[in-house]
Formats: C-alpha cells, structure tokens, sequence
C-alpha cells in the first residue's frame, strides 16, 4: 500500500536517494520523489520474504524444525566451502573459476583486500553482503552448538563459519559480531544463574571472559601480528566513516532522514528512499507507522519465544538458535542495510521462532477431539457396555473383567 499510494501522494515534496537501473549498470541517484520500478520490485521482494516466512512457520509446527535446521547446517557447510574457495583462487591467481556464480550485472568487489588481509566475499558480490550472512548463519549454528542440538560436524562448522568471519574485513559484522557475542554471554550466565545450564553454557563463558582476553594478550606480544590486527582494526572499524564509502552512506542516511521530515513522518512508500541503517530506512519508506509494526512484531517474537518453558527438546534449540540468528540480522542490518527487506534467511529464522513459540499443530487437534471421546454420554455408554460383558465373562461366554487391561484403561 506504502509502494503503490505514497510516490503519488508526495510526488516531488522531497529528494530522493534511489536505485537507477540502466542496461548496463545500476547506480544510485539523487532525483525528486516520484513512482519508479523499485517499489515494485521491493515490494515483490517483501511479499516474497512474507510467504516464506509463513511457509517454514507452518512447516515448523508441522514437525518440521530439525529439517529446517538441518538445511541452515548444511548452508553453513557450502558458506564455508565458497569463503575457502575465494580464499584460495585469490591466492592461486585463478579467480575467473568462480565466474561461474559471479554473473550478476552489478559491480563485483571480489578482488580487493585492506592491509594485506583479502576481503572474503564467498559466493557473494562484496565483502558486507557475505559478513550479513555469514553472521545470521554463525549466530544460529553457534546456539546449536551451545544447546547440543543433534547435528554432525556443528561443532567444526561454527568454527569455521566464524573464523571466516573475522577474516572478512567487514565493519558491519564486526560490529553486529561483537552484539551478538555479547547477547549469547548474557544468556549463558542467565542458564548458569538459573541451574539449569549444560558444560557447554559454562564453556563459552569461560572463553569469552578468561580465554578471549589471554588471547588478545599474547597477540599483543608479537609485535608483527599485533601491528596487522591494528591497522585492519584502524582500516575497518576506527576510521571507517571518513572513507568514501562511509562518507557516502552518511550522505543517504542524511537524505533519507530529511526525506522522513518532508513527508510528515509518513514516508515515501517502499523502494523509494535508498538509505544505510534498517532504521532510517523504515522511518524514510515506511514512515512511523511501518516502524512501529516492525519493532512491535520483533519485540512480540522475541518474547514469545523466551516465555516458552518446555523440557529442552530439539525445538527449543531450534527456536533459541532462530532467535539470535534474526537478533544479529536486525543488529547488522541497522548498521548499514539499504532497504527494508531483511532477505530470505531472515524470513526463514523468524518462521521457525513463530514455529517454536506457538507449539505443534497437533497438540490443538487433539484437545480439540479429546472432549468429544470422553463426554459424559458417551462415557457413560461405555461404562454400561463393560458392565454387561462383567457379566457375560461370569457366566463364561468371554468378556473384560474389571481387573483386565481394558477395564482400567477405560
């Protein structure tokens, strides 16, 4: 409704950073509000990302969590292998191998690297688009893996999958890395406070407080690799936002907040407004009203799912390990995403916490069923028919007595 009604409505009442799409290249411009082809195809892609969202919710309280979380595993796996294989033809000079699955017609960023450290973007196009999943994947496995979820090879996989991404030199996973790290340490010590915590909960506390510290430590008494760390930490985190590319997106956000002010806190329809922040660009496209139902459904899925108390089956740990995966998509995504859709895996981890936190399909069906089976009338047909054949087994024409199985399982 945004998409189609709001371009209209406010139609040259602001400046616009949006996406221009040509023959050749896509760039983005600064024009006056108007309709373009980006509100529709953001809104395909939103709607897109709801029937996903709908299809894994209903196939998760189906029975089907552990599948799904299966798949997340092994999309992991293939994450890995792609960051290896970019890694590796970079080293080797045979990138052109990986052409193959780089065939997109915007620009490729494949090939660059920040004081000496390659810029690992996998099957992806750029350093931050691999960062954003990798995370929403490592978040997931590594809660997996916290809550022993039953899966070969996690273990190795989550080491991986966060290995390369410290390596992938994007600011916004660090950052969004780093919250994330630090909200799974406080659910740890919640488990530890409450009694009801596993060695691995007592495992990563001790490395995040003791392990992690001993660690930074002793890099810091190799002068080589301290000074590497240093200057990728100076490159990527401390003078991030005087680079091009962070002067740039402060230019969009800037826009895109003026935007938000032109249209009296409306906004100007989804696909309108380019910005680099999750939240700017809800209160620009969106406007208060899209903000407020986002952050009311998020809030609403994240308590759903801690209010849940079940005996720590293969679902909690799914929904758990759901959770954080979409809290550290919303983290990165504030700090740079361009648009409102948060993509397919962030559509897939919300099903299954929907999935866990309103419980299997089956269980209404039967309490639903149940009364019927066991109303008084019928009981007391029941109680009546065993009476009769009491007396037919006492006079020896076979029959349950009231001490057989039947009898009491009635």
């Amino acid at each position: 409704m945004t998409a189609l009604f709001l371009p209209r409505i406010f139609a040259g009442a602001t400046i616009v950073y949006s996406l221009a799409r040509t023959n050749e290249m896509h760039r983005i411009l600064s024009t006056p509000l108007s309709p373009t082809t980006t509100n529709l195809t953001q809104s395909i892609y939103m709607i897109g990302s709801f029937c996903c969202f709908a299809i894994v919710a209903g196939f998760g309280r189906l029975g089907g969590m552990a599948i799904v979380a299966q798949a997340l595993i092994v999309t992991s796996a293939i994450c890995v292998f792609f960051a290896i294989a970019d890694l590796v033809t970079y080293a080797t000079n045979t990138a052109d191998l990986l052409t193959i699955i780089r065939n997109a017609n915007y620009r490729m960023l494949n090939d660059g690297d920040i004081e000496g450290f390659k810029r690992i973007v996998g099957s992806f196009p750029e350093a931050g688009a691999f960062g954003y999943a990798a995370l929403a994947l490592f978040a997931f496995v590594l809660m997996l893996a916290i809550e022993g979820f039953p899966a070969r090879f996690l273990g190795t996989i989550t080491a991986a999958l966060g290995t390369a991404l410290l390596l992938c030199t994007s600011t916004t996973a660090y950052a969004a890395s780093a919250v994330t790290g630090i909200l799974v340490l406080f659910f740890c010590i919640a488990r530890i406070l409450r009694n009801n915590a596993t060695p691995r909960h007592l495992t990563y506390v001790v490395a995040c407080l003791f392990a992690l510290p001993l660690l930074v430590m002793a890099i810091m008494l190799i002068p080589s690799v301290s000074e590497s760390i240093s200057n990728l930490i100076h490159a990527t985190v401390t003078t991030k936002l005087e680079s091009s590319s962070g002067e740039e997106r402060m230019r969009w956000n800037a826009q895109a907040l003026s935007s938000f002010l032109d249209t009296s806190g409306m906004g100007a329809g989804v696909g309108s407004i380019r910005a680099s922040s999750l939240v700017v660009a809800l209160l620009a496209n969106v406007g208060i009203p899209g903000t407020l139902i986002f952050f009311i459904f998020l809030a609403s899925l994240i308590r759903s799912v801690l209010r849940r108390d079940t005996d720590g089956g293969v679902e909690q740990k799914v929904g758990l390990a759901a959770m954080f995966s979409c809290i550290a998509q919303v983290t990165a995504a504030s700090i740079s995403a361009g648009a409102i859709d948060l993509g397919p895996l962030f559509a897939i981890t919300a099903g299954l916490c929907v999935a866990y936190a309103l419980g299997p399909l089956r269980a209404p069906a039967v309490a639903a069923i149940a009364p019927v089976l066991v109303s008084p009338p019928r009981l007391n047909a029941l109680v009546k028919g065993f009476a009769s054949t009491d007396t037919q087994r006492a006079s020896g024409r076979g029959a349950f007595m009231p001490g057989d199985r039947g009898y009491r399982h009635v």
